[in-house]
Parts: structure tokens; sequence; C-alpha cells
């Protein structure tokens, strides 16, 4: 059993908090403005006496923070994809536990199926794969920049496509339907992409070169934004076919 600092408690670290200490370990949460009972400040943080520090704050918060700990033996992680482990140089013993996946408070998710990227300073690197080893069975090693190029992945296909269901909303909304109207088609364009390849399962008029109904489309369209984002995501699909 290893005794934790979480350094931040949002989305990530609430899952991160509540997956760790099922496995046993000693978990205490740390935040600069504690808004729970349980959340203690980060004036009452002691590095030396922790095995891990694991910094869940914004990724423009992660130097500042790491830079305003005391060096010690403890090891200090953060666990952004986008963000370089040099952003910890400050400690010996550093590294990334990057976990790929959307979080939100409110929706459970399956550590088990998630697949955690890891990277560590010369120092630390082979205690952060064991630490992680215990709450994943599925950690792999991961440059910075390599991470930094799934995580631009990771938005395109998680971010991204979200928005797209979002603004699928508000056309709905007009005709006083809801997401759930459209479901059936959502999760079987997911099960298409997941099957045959995202390259292999575009359809829509784009592919098959109906401009009459793209032309419709637009015109349908008020949102001027709305009507550019149309434009370029149909330009794009013609492009990569």
């Amino acid at each position: 059993m290893s005794k934790i600092a979480i350094i931040g408690y949002g989305n990530v670290g609430y899952h991160m908090a509540n997956r760790i200490s099922s496995k046993r370990h000693e978990v205490t949460i740390f935040s600069r403005t504690p808004f729970e009972d349980f959340i203690l400040s980060m004036d009452d943080l002691e590095p030396s006496a922790f095995d891990f520090i694991i910094l869940t704050v914004p990724d423009d918060k992660i130097k500042e923070v790491s830079d305003s700990l005391d060096v010690s033996e403890a090891i200090v992680l953060h666990t952004s994809g986008a963000n370089a482990i040099s952003d910890l140089n400050k400690h010996p013993k550093h590294g990334v536990v990057y976990p790929l996946q959307t979080f939100s408070k409110t929706k459970e998710v399956d550590f088990n199926t998630i697949p955690i990227f890891v990277e560590g300073s010369e120092e630390g690197e082979k205690d952060i794969f064991t630490f992680v080893r215990t709450f994943s069975n599925d950690v792999r090693l991961l440059t910075s920049t390599n991470r930094s190029k799934l995580h631009l992945a990771a938005v395109f296909a998680c971010n991204f496509s979200n928005h797209m269901f979002h603004l699928s909303e508000k056309l709905l909304a007009d005709l006083e339907m809801t997401f759930q109207d459209i479901l059936p088609l959502v999760e079987e364009t997911f099960r298409k992409a997941i099957e045959l390849n995202p390259s292999r399962s575009q359809t829509g008029p784009a592919v098959r070169e109906d401009d009459d109904t793209i032309n419709r489309h637009l015109e349908m369209l008020k949102d001027e934004q709305m009507k550019t984002l149309y434009r370029m995501i149909t330009d794009s699909i013609r492009q990569h076919q």
C-alpha cells in the first residue's frame, strides 16, 4: 500500500482518487481552494509524507503547482495528455500517468478497460510503472512527444465528435425532438466505425457527391458559423476518401 496525495478534485481527480483508493492505497486529496470537508488545503501538504503526488490540475497550472512543492523523495506525477514531462523537472523523481478516457463526475468509468500511458524520469519510471499496474491492467510506455500526438487524436475522436452531437441537438430542438430520437443512428455509427474502421464506414451526401442535398442543407442553416463548419467538414470528407 502506498500513500498518495492528489492535488485537484475535478473530473480526473475524482475518478483517480476513487480508483486508487479502491486498490487499498491511502489517498489524501488537496486543493488550493478546499470545497469539501474531506479535502485539505495545499498549505497542509507535506510532500515527504507521501510516496506519490498526483497533480490533476488544469494543464496550464501543472508547472506552477509542481514548482510550488518542496523537493522530496515523493514521485510527482501529472495526468495530462498534452503537457510534457518536463513540467515536473524540479523533482528528481517525476512522471506522467495519462488515462485515455473522457471523465465526468456524474458518469462512472471502468478502469479495467482504460489504457494508461506512462512516462517517467530515469529515477522514477520503474516505480511509476509498478504503482500504476496496481490499478490498471493496460499500462503502456509513451514519450511526451507521442503522448501529445495521441491527445490530438483523442480531441478529434472525443471532444470534436461530442460537439457535433451538441450541434445536432440544437437542430433537433427546432423540431421539438431530442438527441434520444437519433440515438439508434449514433449507436450504429459507432458500431460501424469499430467494426469496419472509420475510413471504411463513411456515408452521407459528401461521399455520394450529392451536391443538391448539400446545397439544400446549406440553405437551411441560418447560423453562419454552422454553415462554415458544414462546408469545411464536407470538403474534408471528400479530400480524405
